[in-house]
């Protein structure tokens, strides 16, 4: 009778939705809450390295605002360089291809590229907007 009970729809049901997602989410916490105990820093070492954990440049004591905006000054070529770069990869997979199959892989490069355009017209906008590069 257990065992048939145990064994019902309703009860591995019931277990994939609600007991095994649970059990997961305890095991995770206690996982965090674990590596949060062994990363924390001992408390004589805090009192004396006041500065330790703070963003500073090079470790230096603090003048003025430690933590100011950090320039964009290369998020224009990061953004060139993400569009890139894959299709330079598809356009060396490209040329791996059988001729067979050059036809279909010729269009979907071409259509890959067409998809990168905006991102890299995107890119080199960013990257020409010199007044963006200044921290205020």
């Amino acid at each position: 009778m257990v065992l048939d009970l145990l064994y019902s729809e309703a009860v591995r049901g019931i277990a994939s939705v609600v007991v095994i997602p649970l059990a997961a989410l305890l095991l995770f916490a206690g996982l965090a809450h674990l590596l949060y105990i062994l990363t924390s820093p001992r408390e004589d070492i805090a009192r004396v390295e006041k500065f330790k954990n703070q963003r500073y440049e090079s470790g230096n004591p603090p003048v003025g605002q430690p933590r100011s905006a950090v320039s964009m000054q290369y998020f224009g070529y990061l953004v060139l360089f993400l569009a890139v770069e894959p299709a330079l990869v598809l356009f060396a997979l490209m040329l791996l291809a059988s001729e067979e199959l050059y036809a279909r892989v010729l269009g979907m490069y071409i259509a890959i590229l067409a998809v990168f355009t905006p991102f890299l017209v995107y890119g080199i906008r960013e990257s020409r907007r010199v007044e963006l590069w200044v921290l205020e």
